[in-house]
């Protein structure tokens, strides 16, 4: 028997956007070209807050978005792949305006690729004149490590 409610995996991440904004009409909106759920109010006069990382981890990142307190956005990677540099900045740009508002703060967990990804972005965009900053969530100590130093999280 399946162990997963996934049609295609080559579509798992487009599927999931669809069912989200399927259900969430009024609430969520795509970033056009990439995958990227956005708040459908963004208030620029409070710091936006955006995270992301690998899809798989269902409802993480997109389930977080639009009530009070949560996330502003989400940046979906596929199947635990960090999502791309340019998703990341787009997503940023979206949510923030140059030289004006509060800013945006990424949300980062501790995976090698995410912080690299979203550091990056985070750079450029503050090359841009767009306020942001980036925390890094730190390692679940609830699991026991199985691997080396590398991929840890």
């Amino acid at each position: 028997p399946p162990k997963k409610f996934i049609n295609d995996p080559k579509n798992a991440v487009d599927e999931l956007i669809q069912g989200m904004l399927l259900q969430y009409p009024n609430k969520l909106r795509k970033l056009q070209n990439h995958h990227v759920l956005l708040s459908s109010e963004i208030n620029h006069e409070k710091v936006t807050l955006l995270s992301g990382g690998g899809s798989g981890h269902e409802p993480s990142h997109a389930g977080w978005i639009g009530g009070k307190g949560m996330l502003t956005g989400a940046i979906l990677g596929g199947i635990f792949a960090s999502p791309s540099v340019a998703s990341i900045l787009a997503a940023i740009r979206a949510v923030t305006k140059v030289g004006e508002g509060k800013g945006c703060l990424l949300i980062v967990k501790n995976y090698t690729g995410d912080r690299l990804n979203f550091g990056m972005a985070c750079e450029m965009a503050n090359s841009e004149g767009r306020l942001c900053r980036m925390v890094i969530v730190k390692d679940d100590c609830a699991l026991p490590r199985t691997k080396g130093i590398t991929g840890a999280r």
